[in-house]
């Protein structure tokens, strides 16, 4: 939060500011964070579940994207405890998991890397209606739910039974140790009260009294502490399923929109980056898919297209850049995905926009922004839309190189 100087709330934002003093930043797990987190689903929970139209550049035919959280669950009949909803119950809530899914017009579900949806853009003035598959909404979302209690969430109740099983000898060794330690402790008690009563200790008479009847008990006890270890894994269940937002993703559409998602113009740009980082003694690594962002130790979708480390020479420090690459085929607005512009505020001047201009010509232009919200946000940066145009982005430009001779 920032605040102005009658101290009232001006900004909420994910973008931290290094004025010490002037600025509150929170995370998640903080008091404050989680009821600002509750307040904003309570306010557009409805909104998800209504549903939402997105593109998907990468795809030719439209599907639904779900977003839920699944759970596991487990038994517990024998001690007090409480539900999901937090009043009584005999079940205690034992992992929880947010997922997508991506549904086709055919019904086949695939679990899908929740993040993808940050990798998707909003459509403005779409009809629904205008796309079949939105009226098959209804059925498909409830096929979605059998899918997501059926398949994933009884997958990952599976998986946690698997879990128990493989750690049950040891558990049940540590408890057997555990209630043989008690009896030789008991027996060791039992022991000093007889020598203290026989040596006239009269009061050591309760004392011995309360140790026999432990000592009658801890056999009980074990037997059915062991039962119960033994018996856990079948008292792991897969729990509810709760659906945060349902979308409705169709293909990019032909004409301008199109042009930013062209394979070709994205690997001219690409190389065009590539080989500018590399005249800069630079290694550079594409991270732009999963399996690649792995291999360079980074999440599925890391926010970016390279991971560049420029070596220290001639007096200039090493450096690390974190580089979204975008091509065009001239000129035209540049826009950040939700993911890439999230990924920029938090890396600050380690995230940089390399965008290349006149892609489908031997000359491509390659601007370089450090920092591009800080950069950009206060220069006509859209609050909603993350677009710049050509102008803002030649402005705060750090380097506007003419690179030519890149063969497609």
């Amino acid at each position: 939060f920032e605040s102005s100087g009658d101290g009232t709330q001006r900004q909420l934002t994910v973008h931290r500011d290094r004025r010490d003093g002037e600025s509150i930043w929170i995370h998640p797990g903080e008091p404050l964070f989680d009821q600002i987190s509750a307040s904003v689903l309570a306010r557009f929970g409805g909104d998800g579940l209504r549903g939402a139209v997105f593109t998907d550049p990468n795809e030719n035919e439209p599907y639904l994207f779900h977003l839920a959280l699944v759970t596991v669950e487990q038994s517990l009949a024998d001690e007090p405890s409480k539900s999901l909803d937090g009043g009584p119950g005999d079940a205690r809530l034992r992992d929880v998991r947010l997922v997508g899914l991506r549904q086709k017009q055919d019904g086949s579900i695939t679990e899908w890397p929740v993040e993808y949806l940050l990798l998707l853009k909003g459509v403005r003035n779409f009809a629904p209606g205008a796309e079949p598959l939105a009226a098959l909404g209804g059925k498909l979302v409830a096929e979605a739910d059998r899918f997501a209690s059926n398949v994933v969430a009884a997958a990952l109740a599976q998986s946690h039974r698997q879990d128990v099983l493989d750690t049950l000898p040891e558990r049940l060794n540590f408890l057997r140790r555990g209630f043989g330690f008690q009896k030789a402790e008991l027996a060791a008690a039992r022991h000093r009260y007889n020598q203290r009563i026989g040596d006239g200790d009269a009061s050591a008479s309760l004392e011995l009294a309360r140790v026999r009847e432990l000592q009658r008990s801890v056999d009980v006890v074990r037997q059915r502490s062991l039962a119960r270890l033994e018996s856990e894994v079948d008292d792991i269940r897969a729990g509810p399923v709760e659906f945060l937002l349902h979308a409705l993703v169709v293909p990019a559409p032909s004409g301008e929109d199109a042009d930013l998602y062209d394979p070709d113009v994205q690997y001219v740009a690409v190389r065009v980056a590539t080989a500018y980082e590399e005249s800069q003694q630079a290694t550079v690594q594409d991270v732009s898919r999963p399996e690649l962002a792995r291999r360079a130790d980074l999440t599925d979708w890391p926010g970016f297209d390279l991971l560049s480390v420029r070596s220290a020479i001639a007096g200039r420090p090493a450096e690390r850049r974190a580089i979204e690459v975008k091509g065009r085929r001239g000129y035209g607005n540049v826009e950040l995905s939700d993911n890439e512009f999230a990924k920029a505020c938090n890396m600050r001047d380690e995230y940089w926009l390399y965008v290349v201009f006149d892609c489908d010509t031997p000359h491509p232009r390659l601007v370089c922004v450090c920092d591009p919200v800080h950069s950009l946000l206060f220069r006509g940066y859209g609050s909603t839309a993350y677009s710049v145009t050509p102008a803002v982005l030649l402005s705060a430009a750090v380097t506007d190189n003419i690179i030519g001779g890149v063969d497609g």
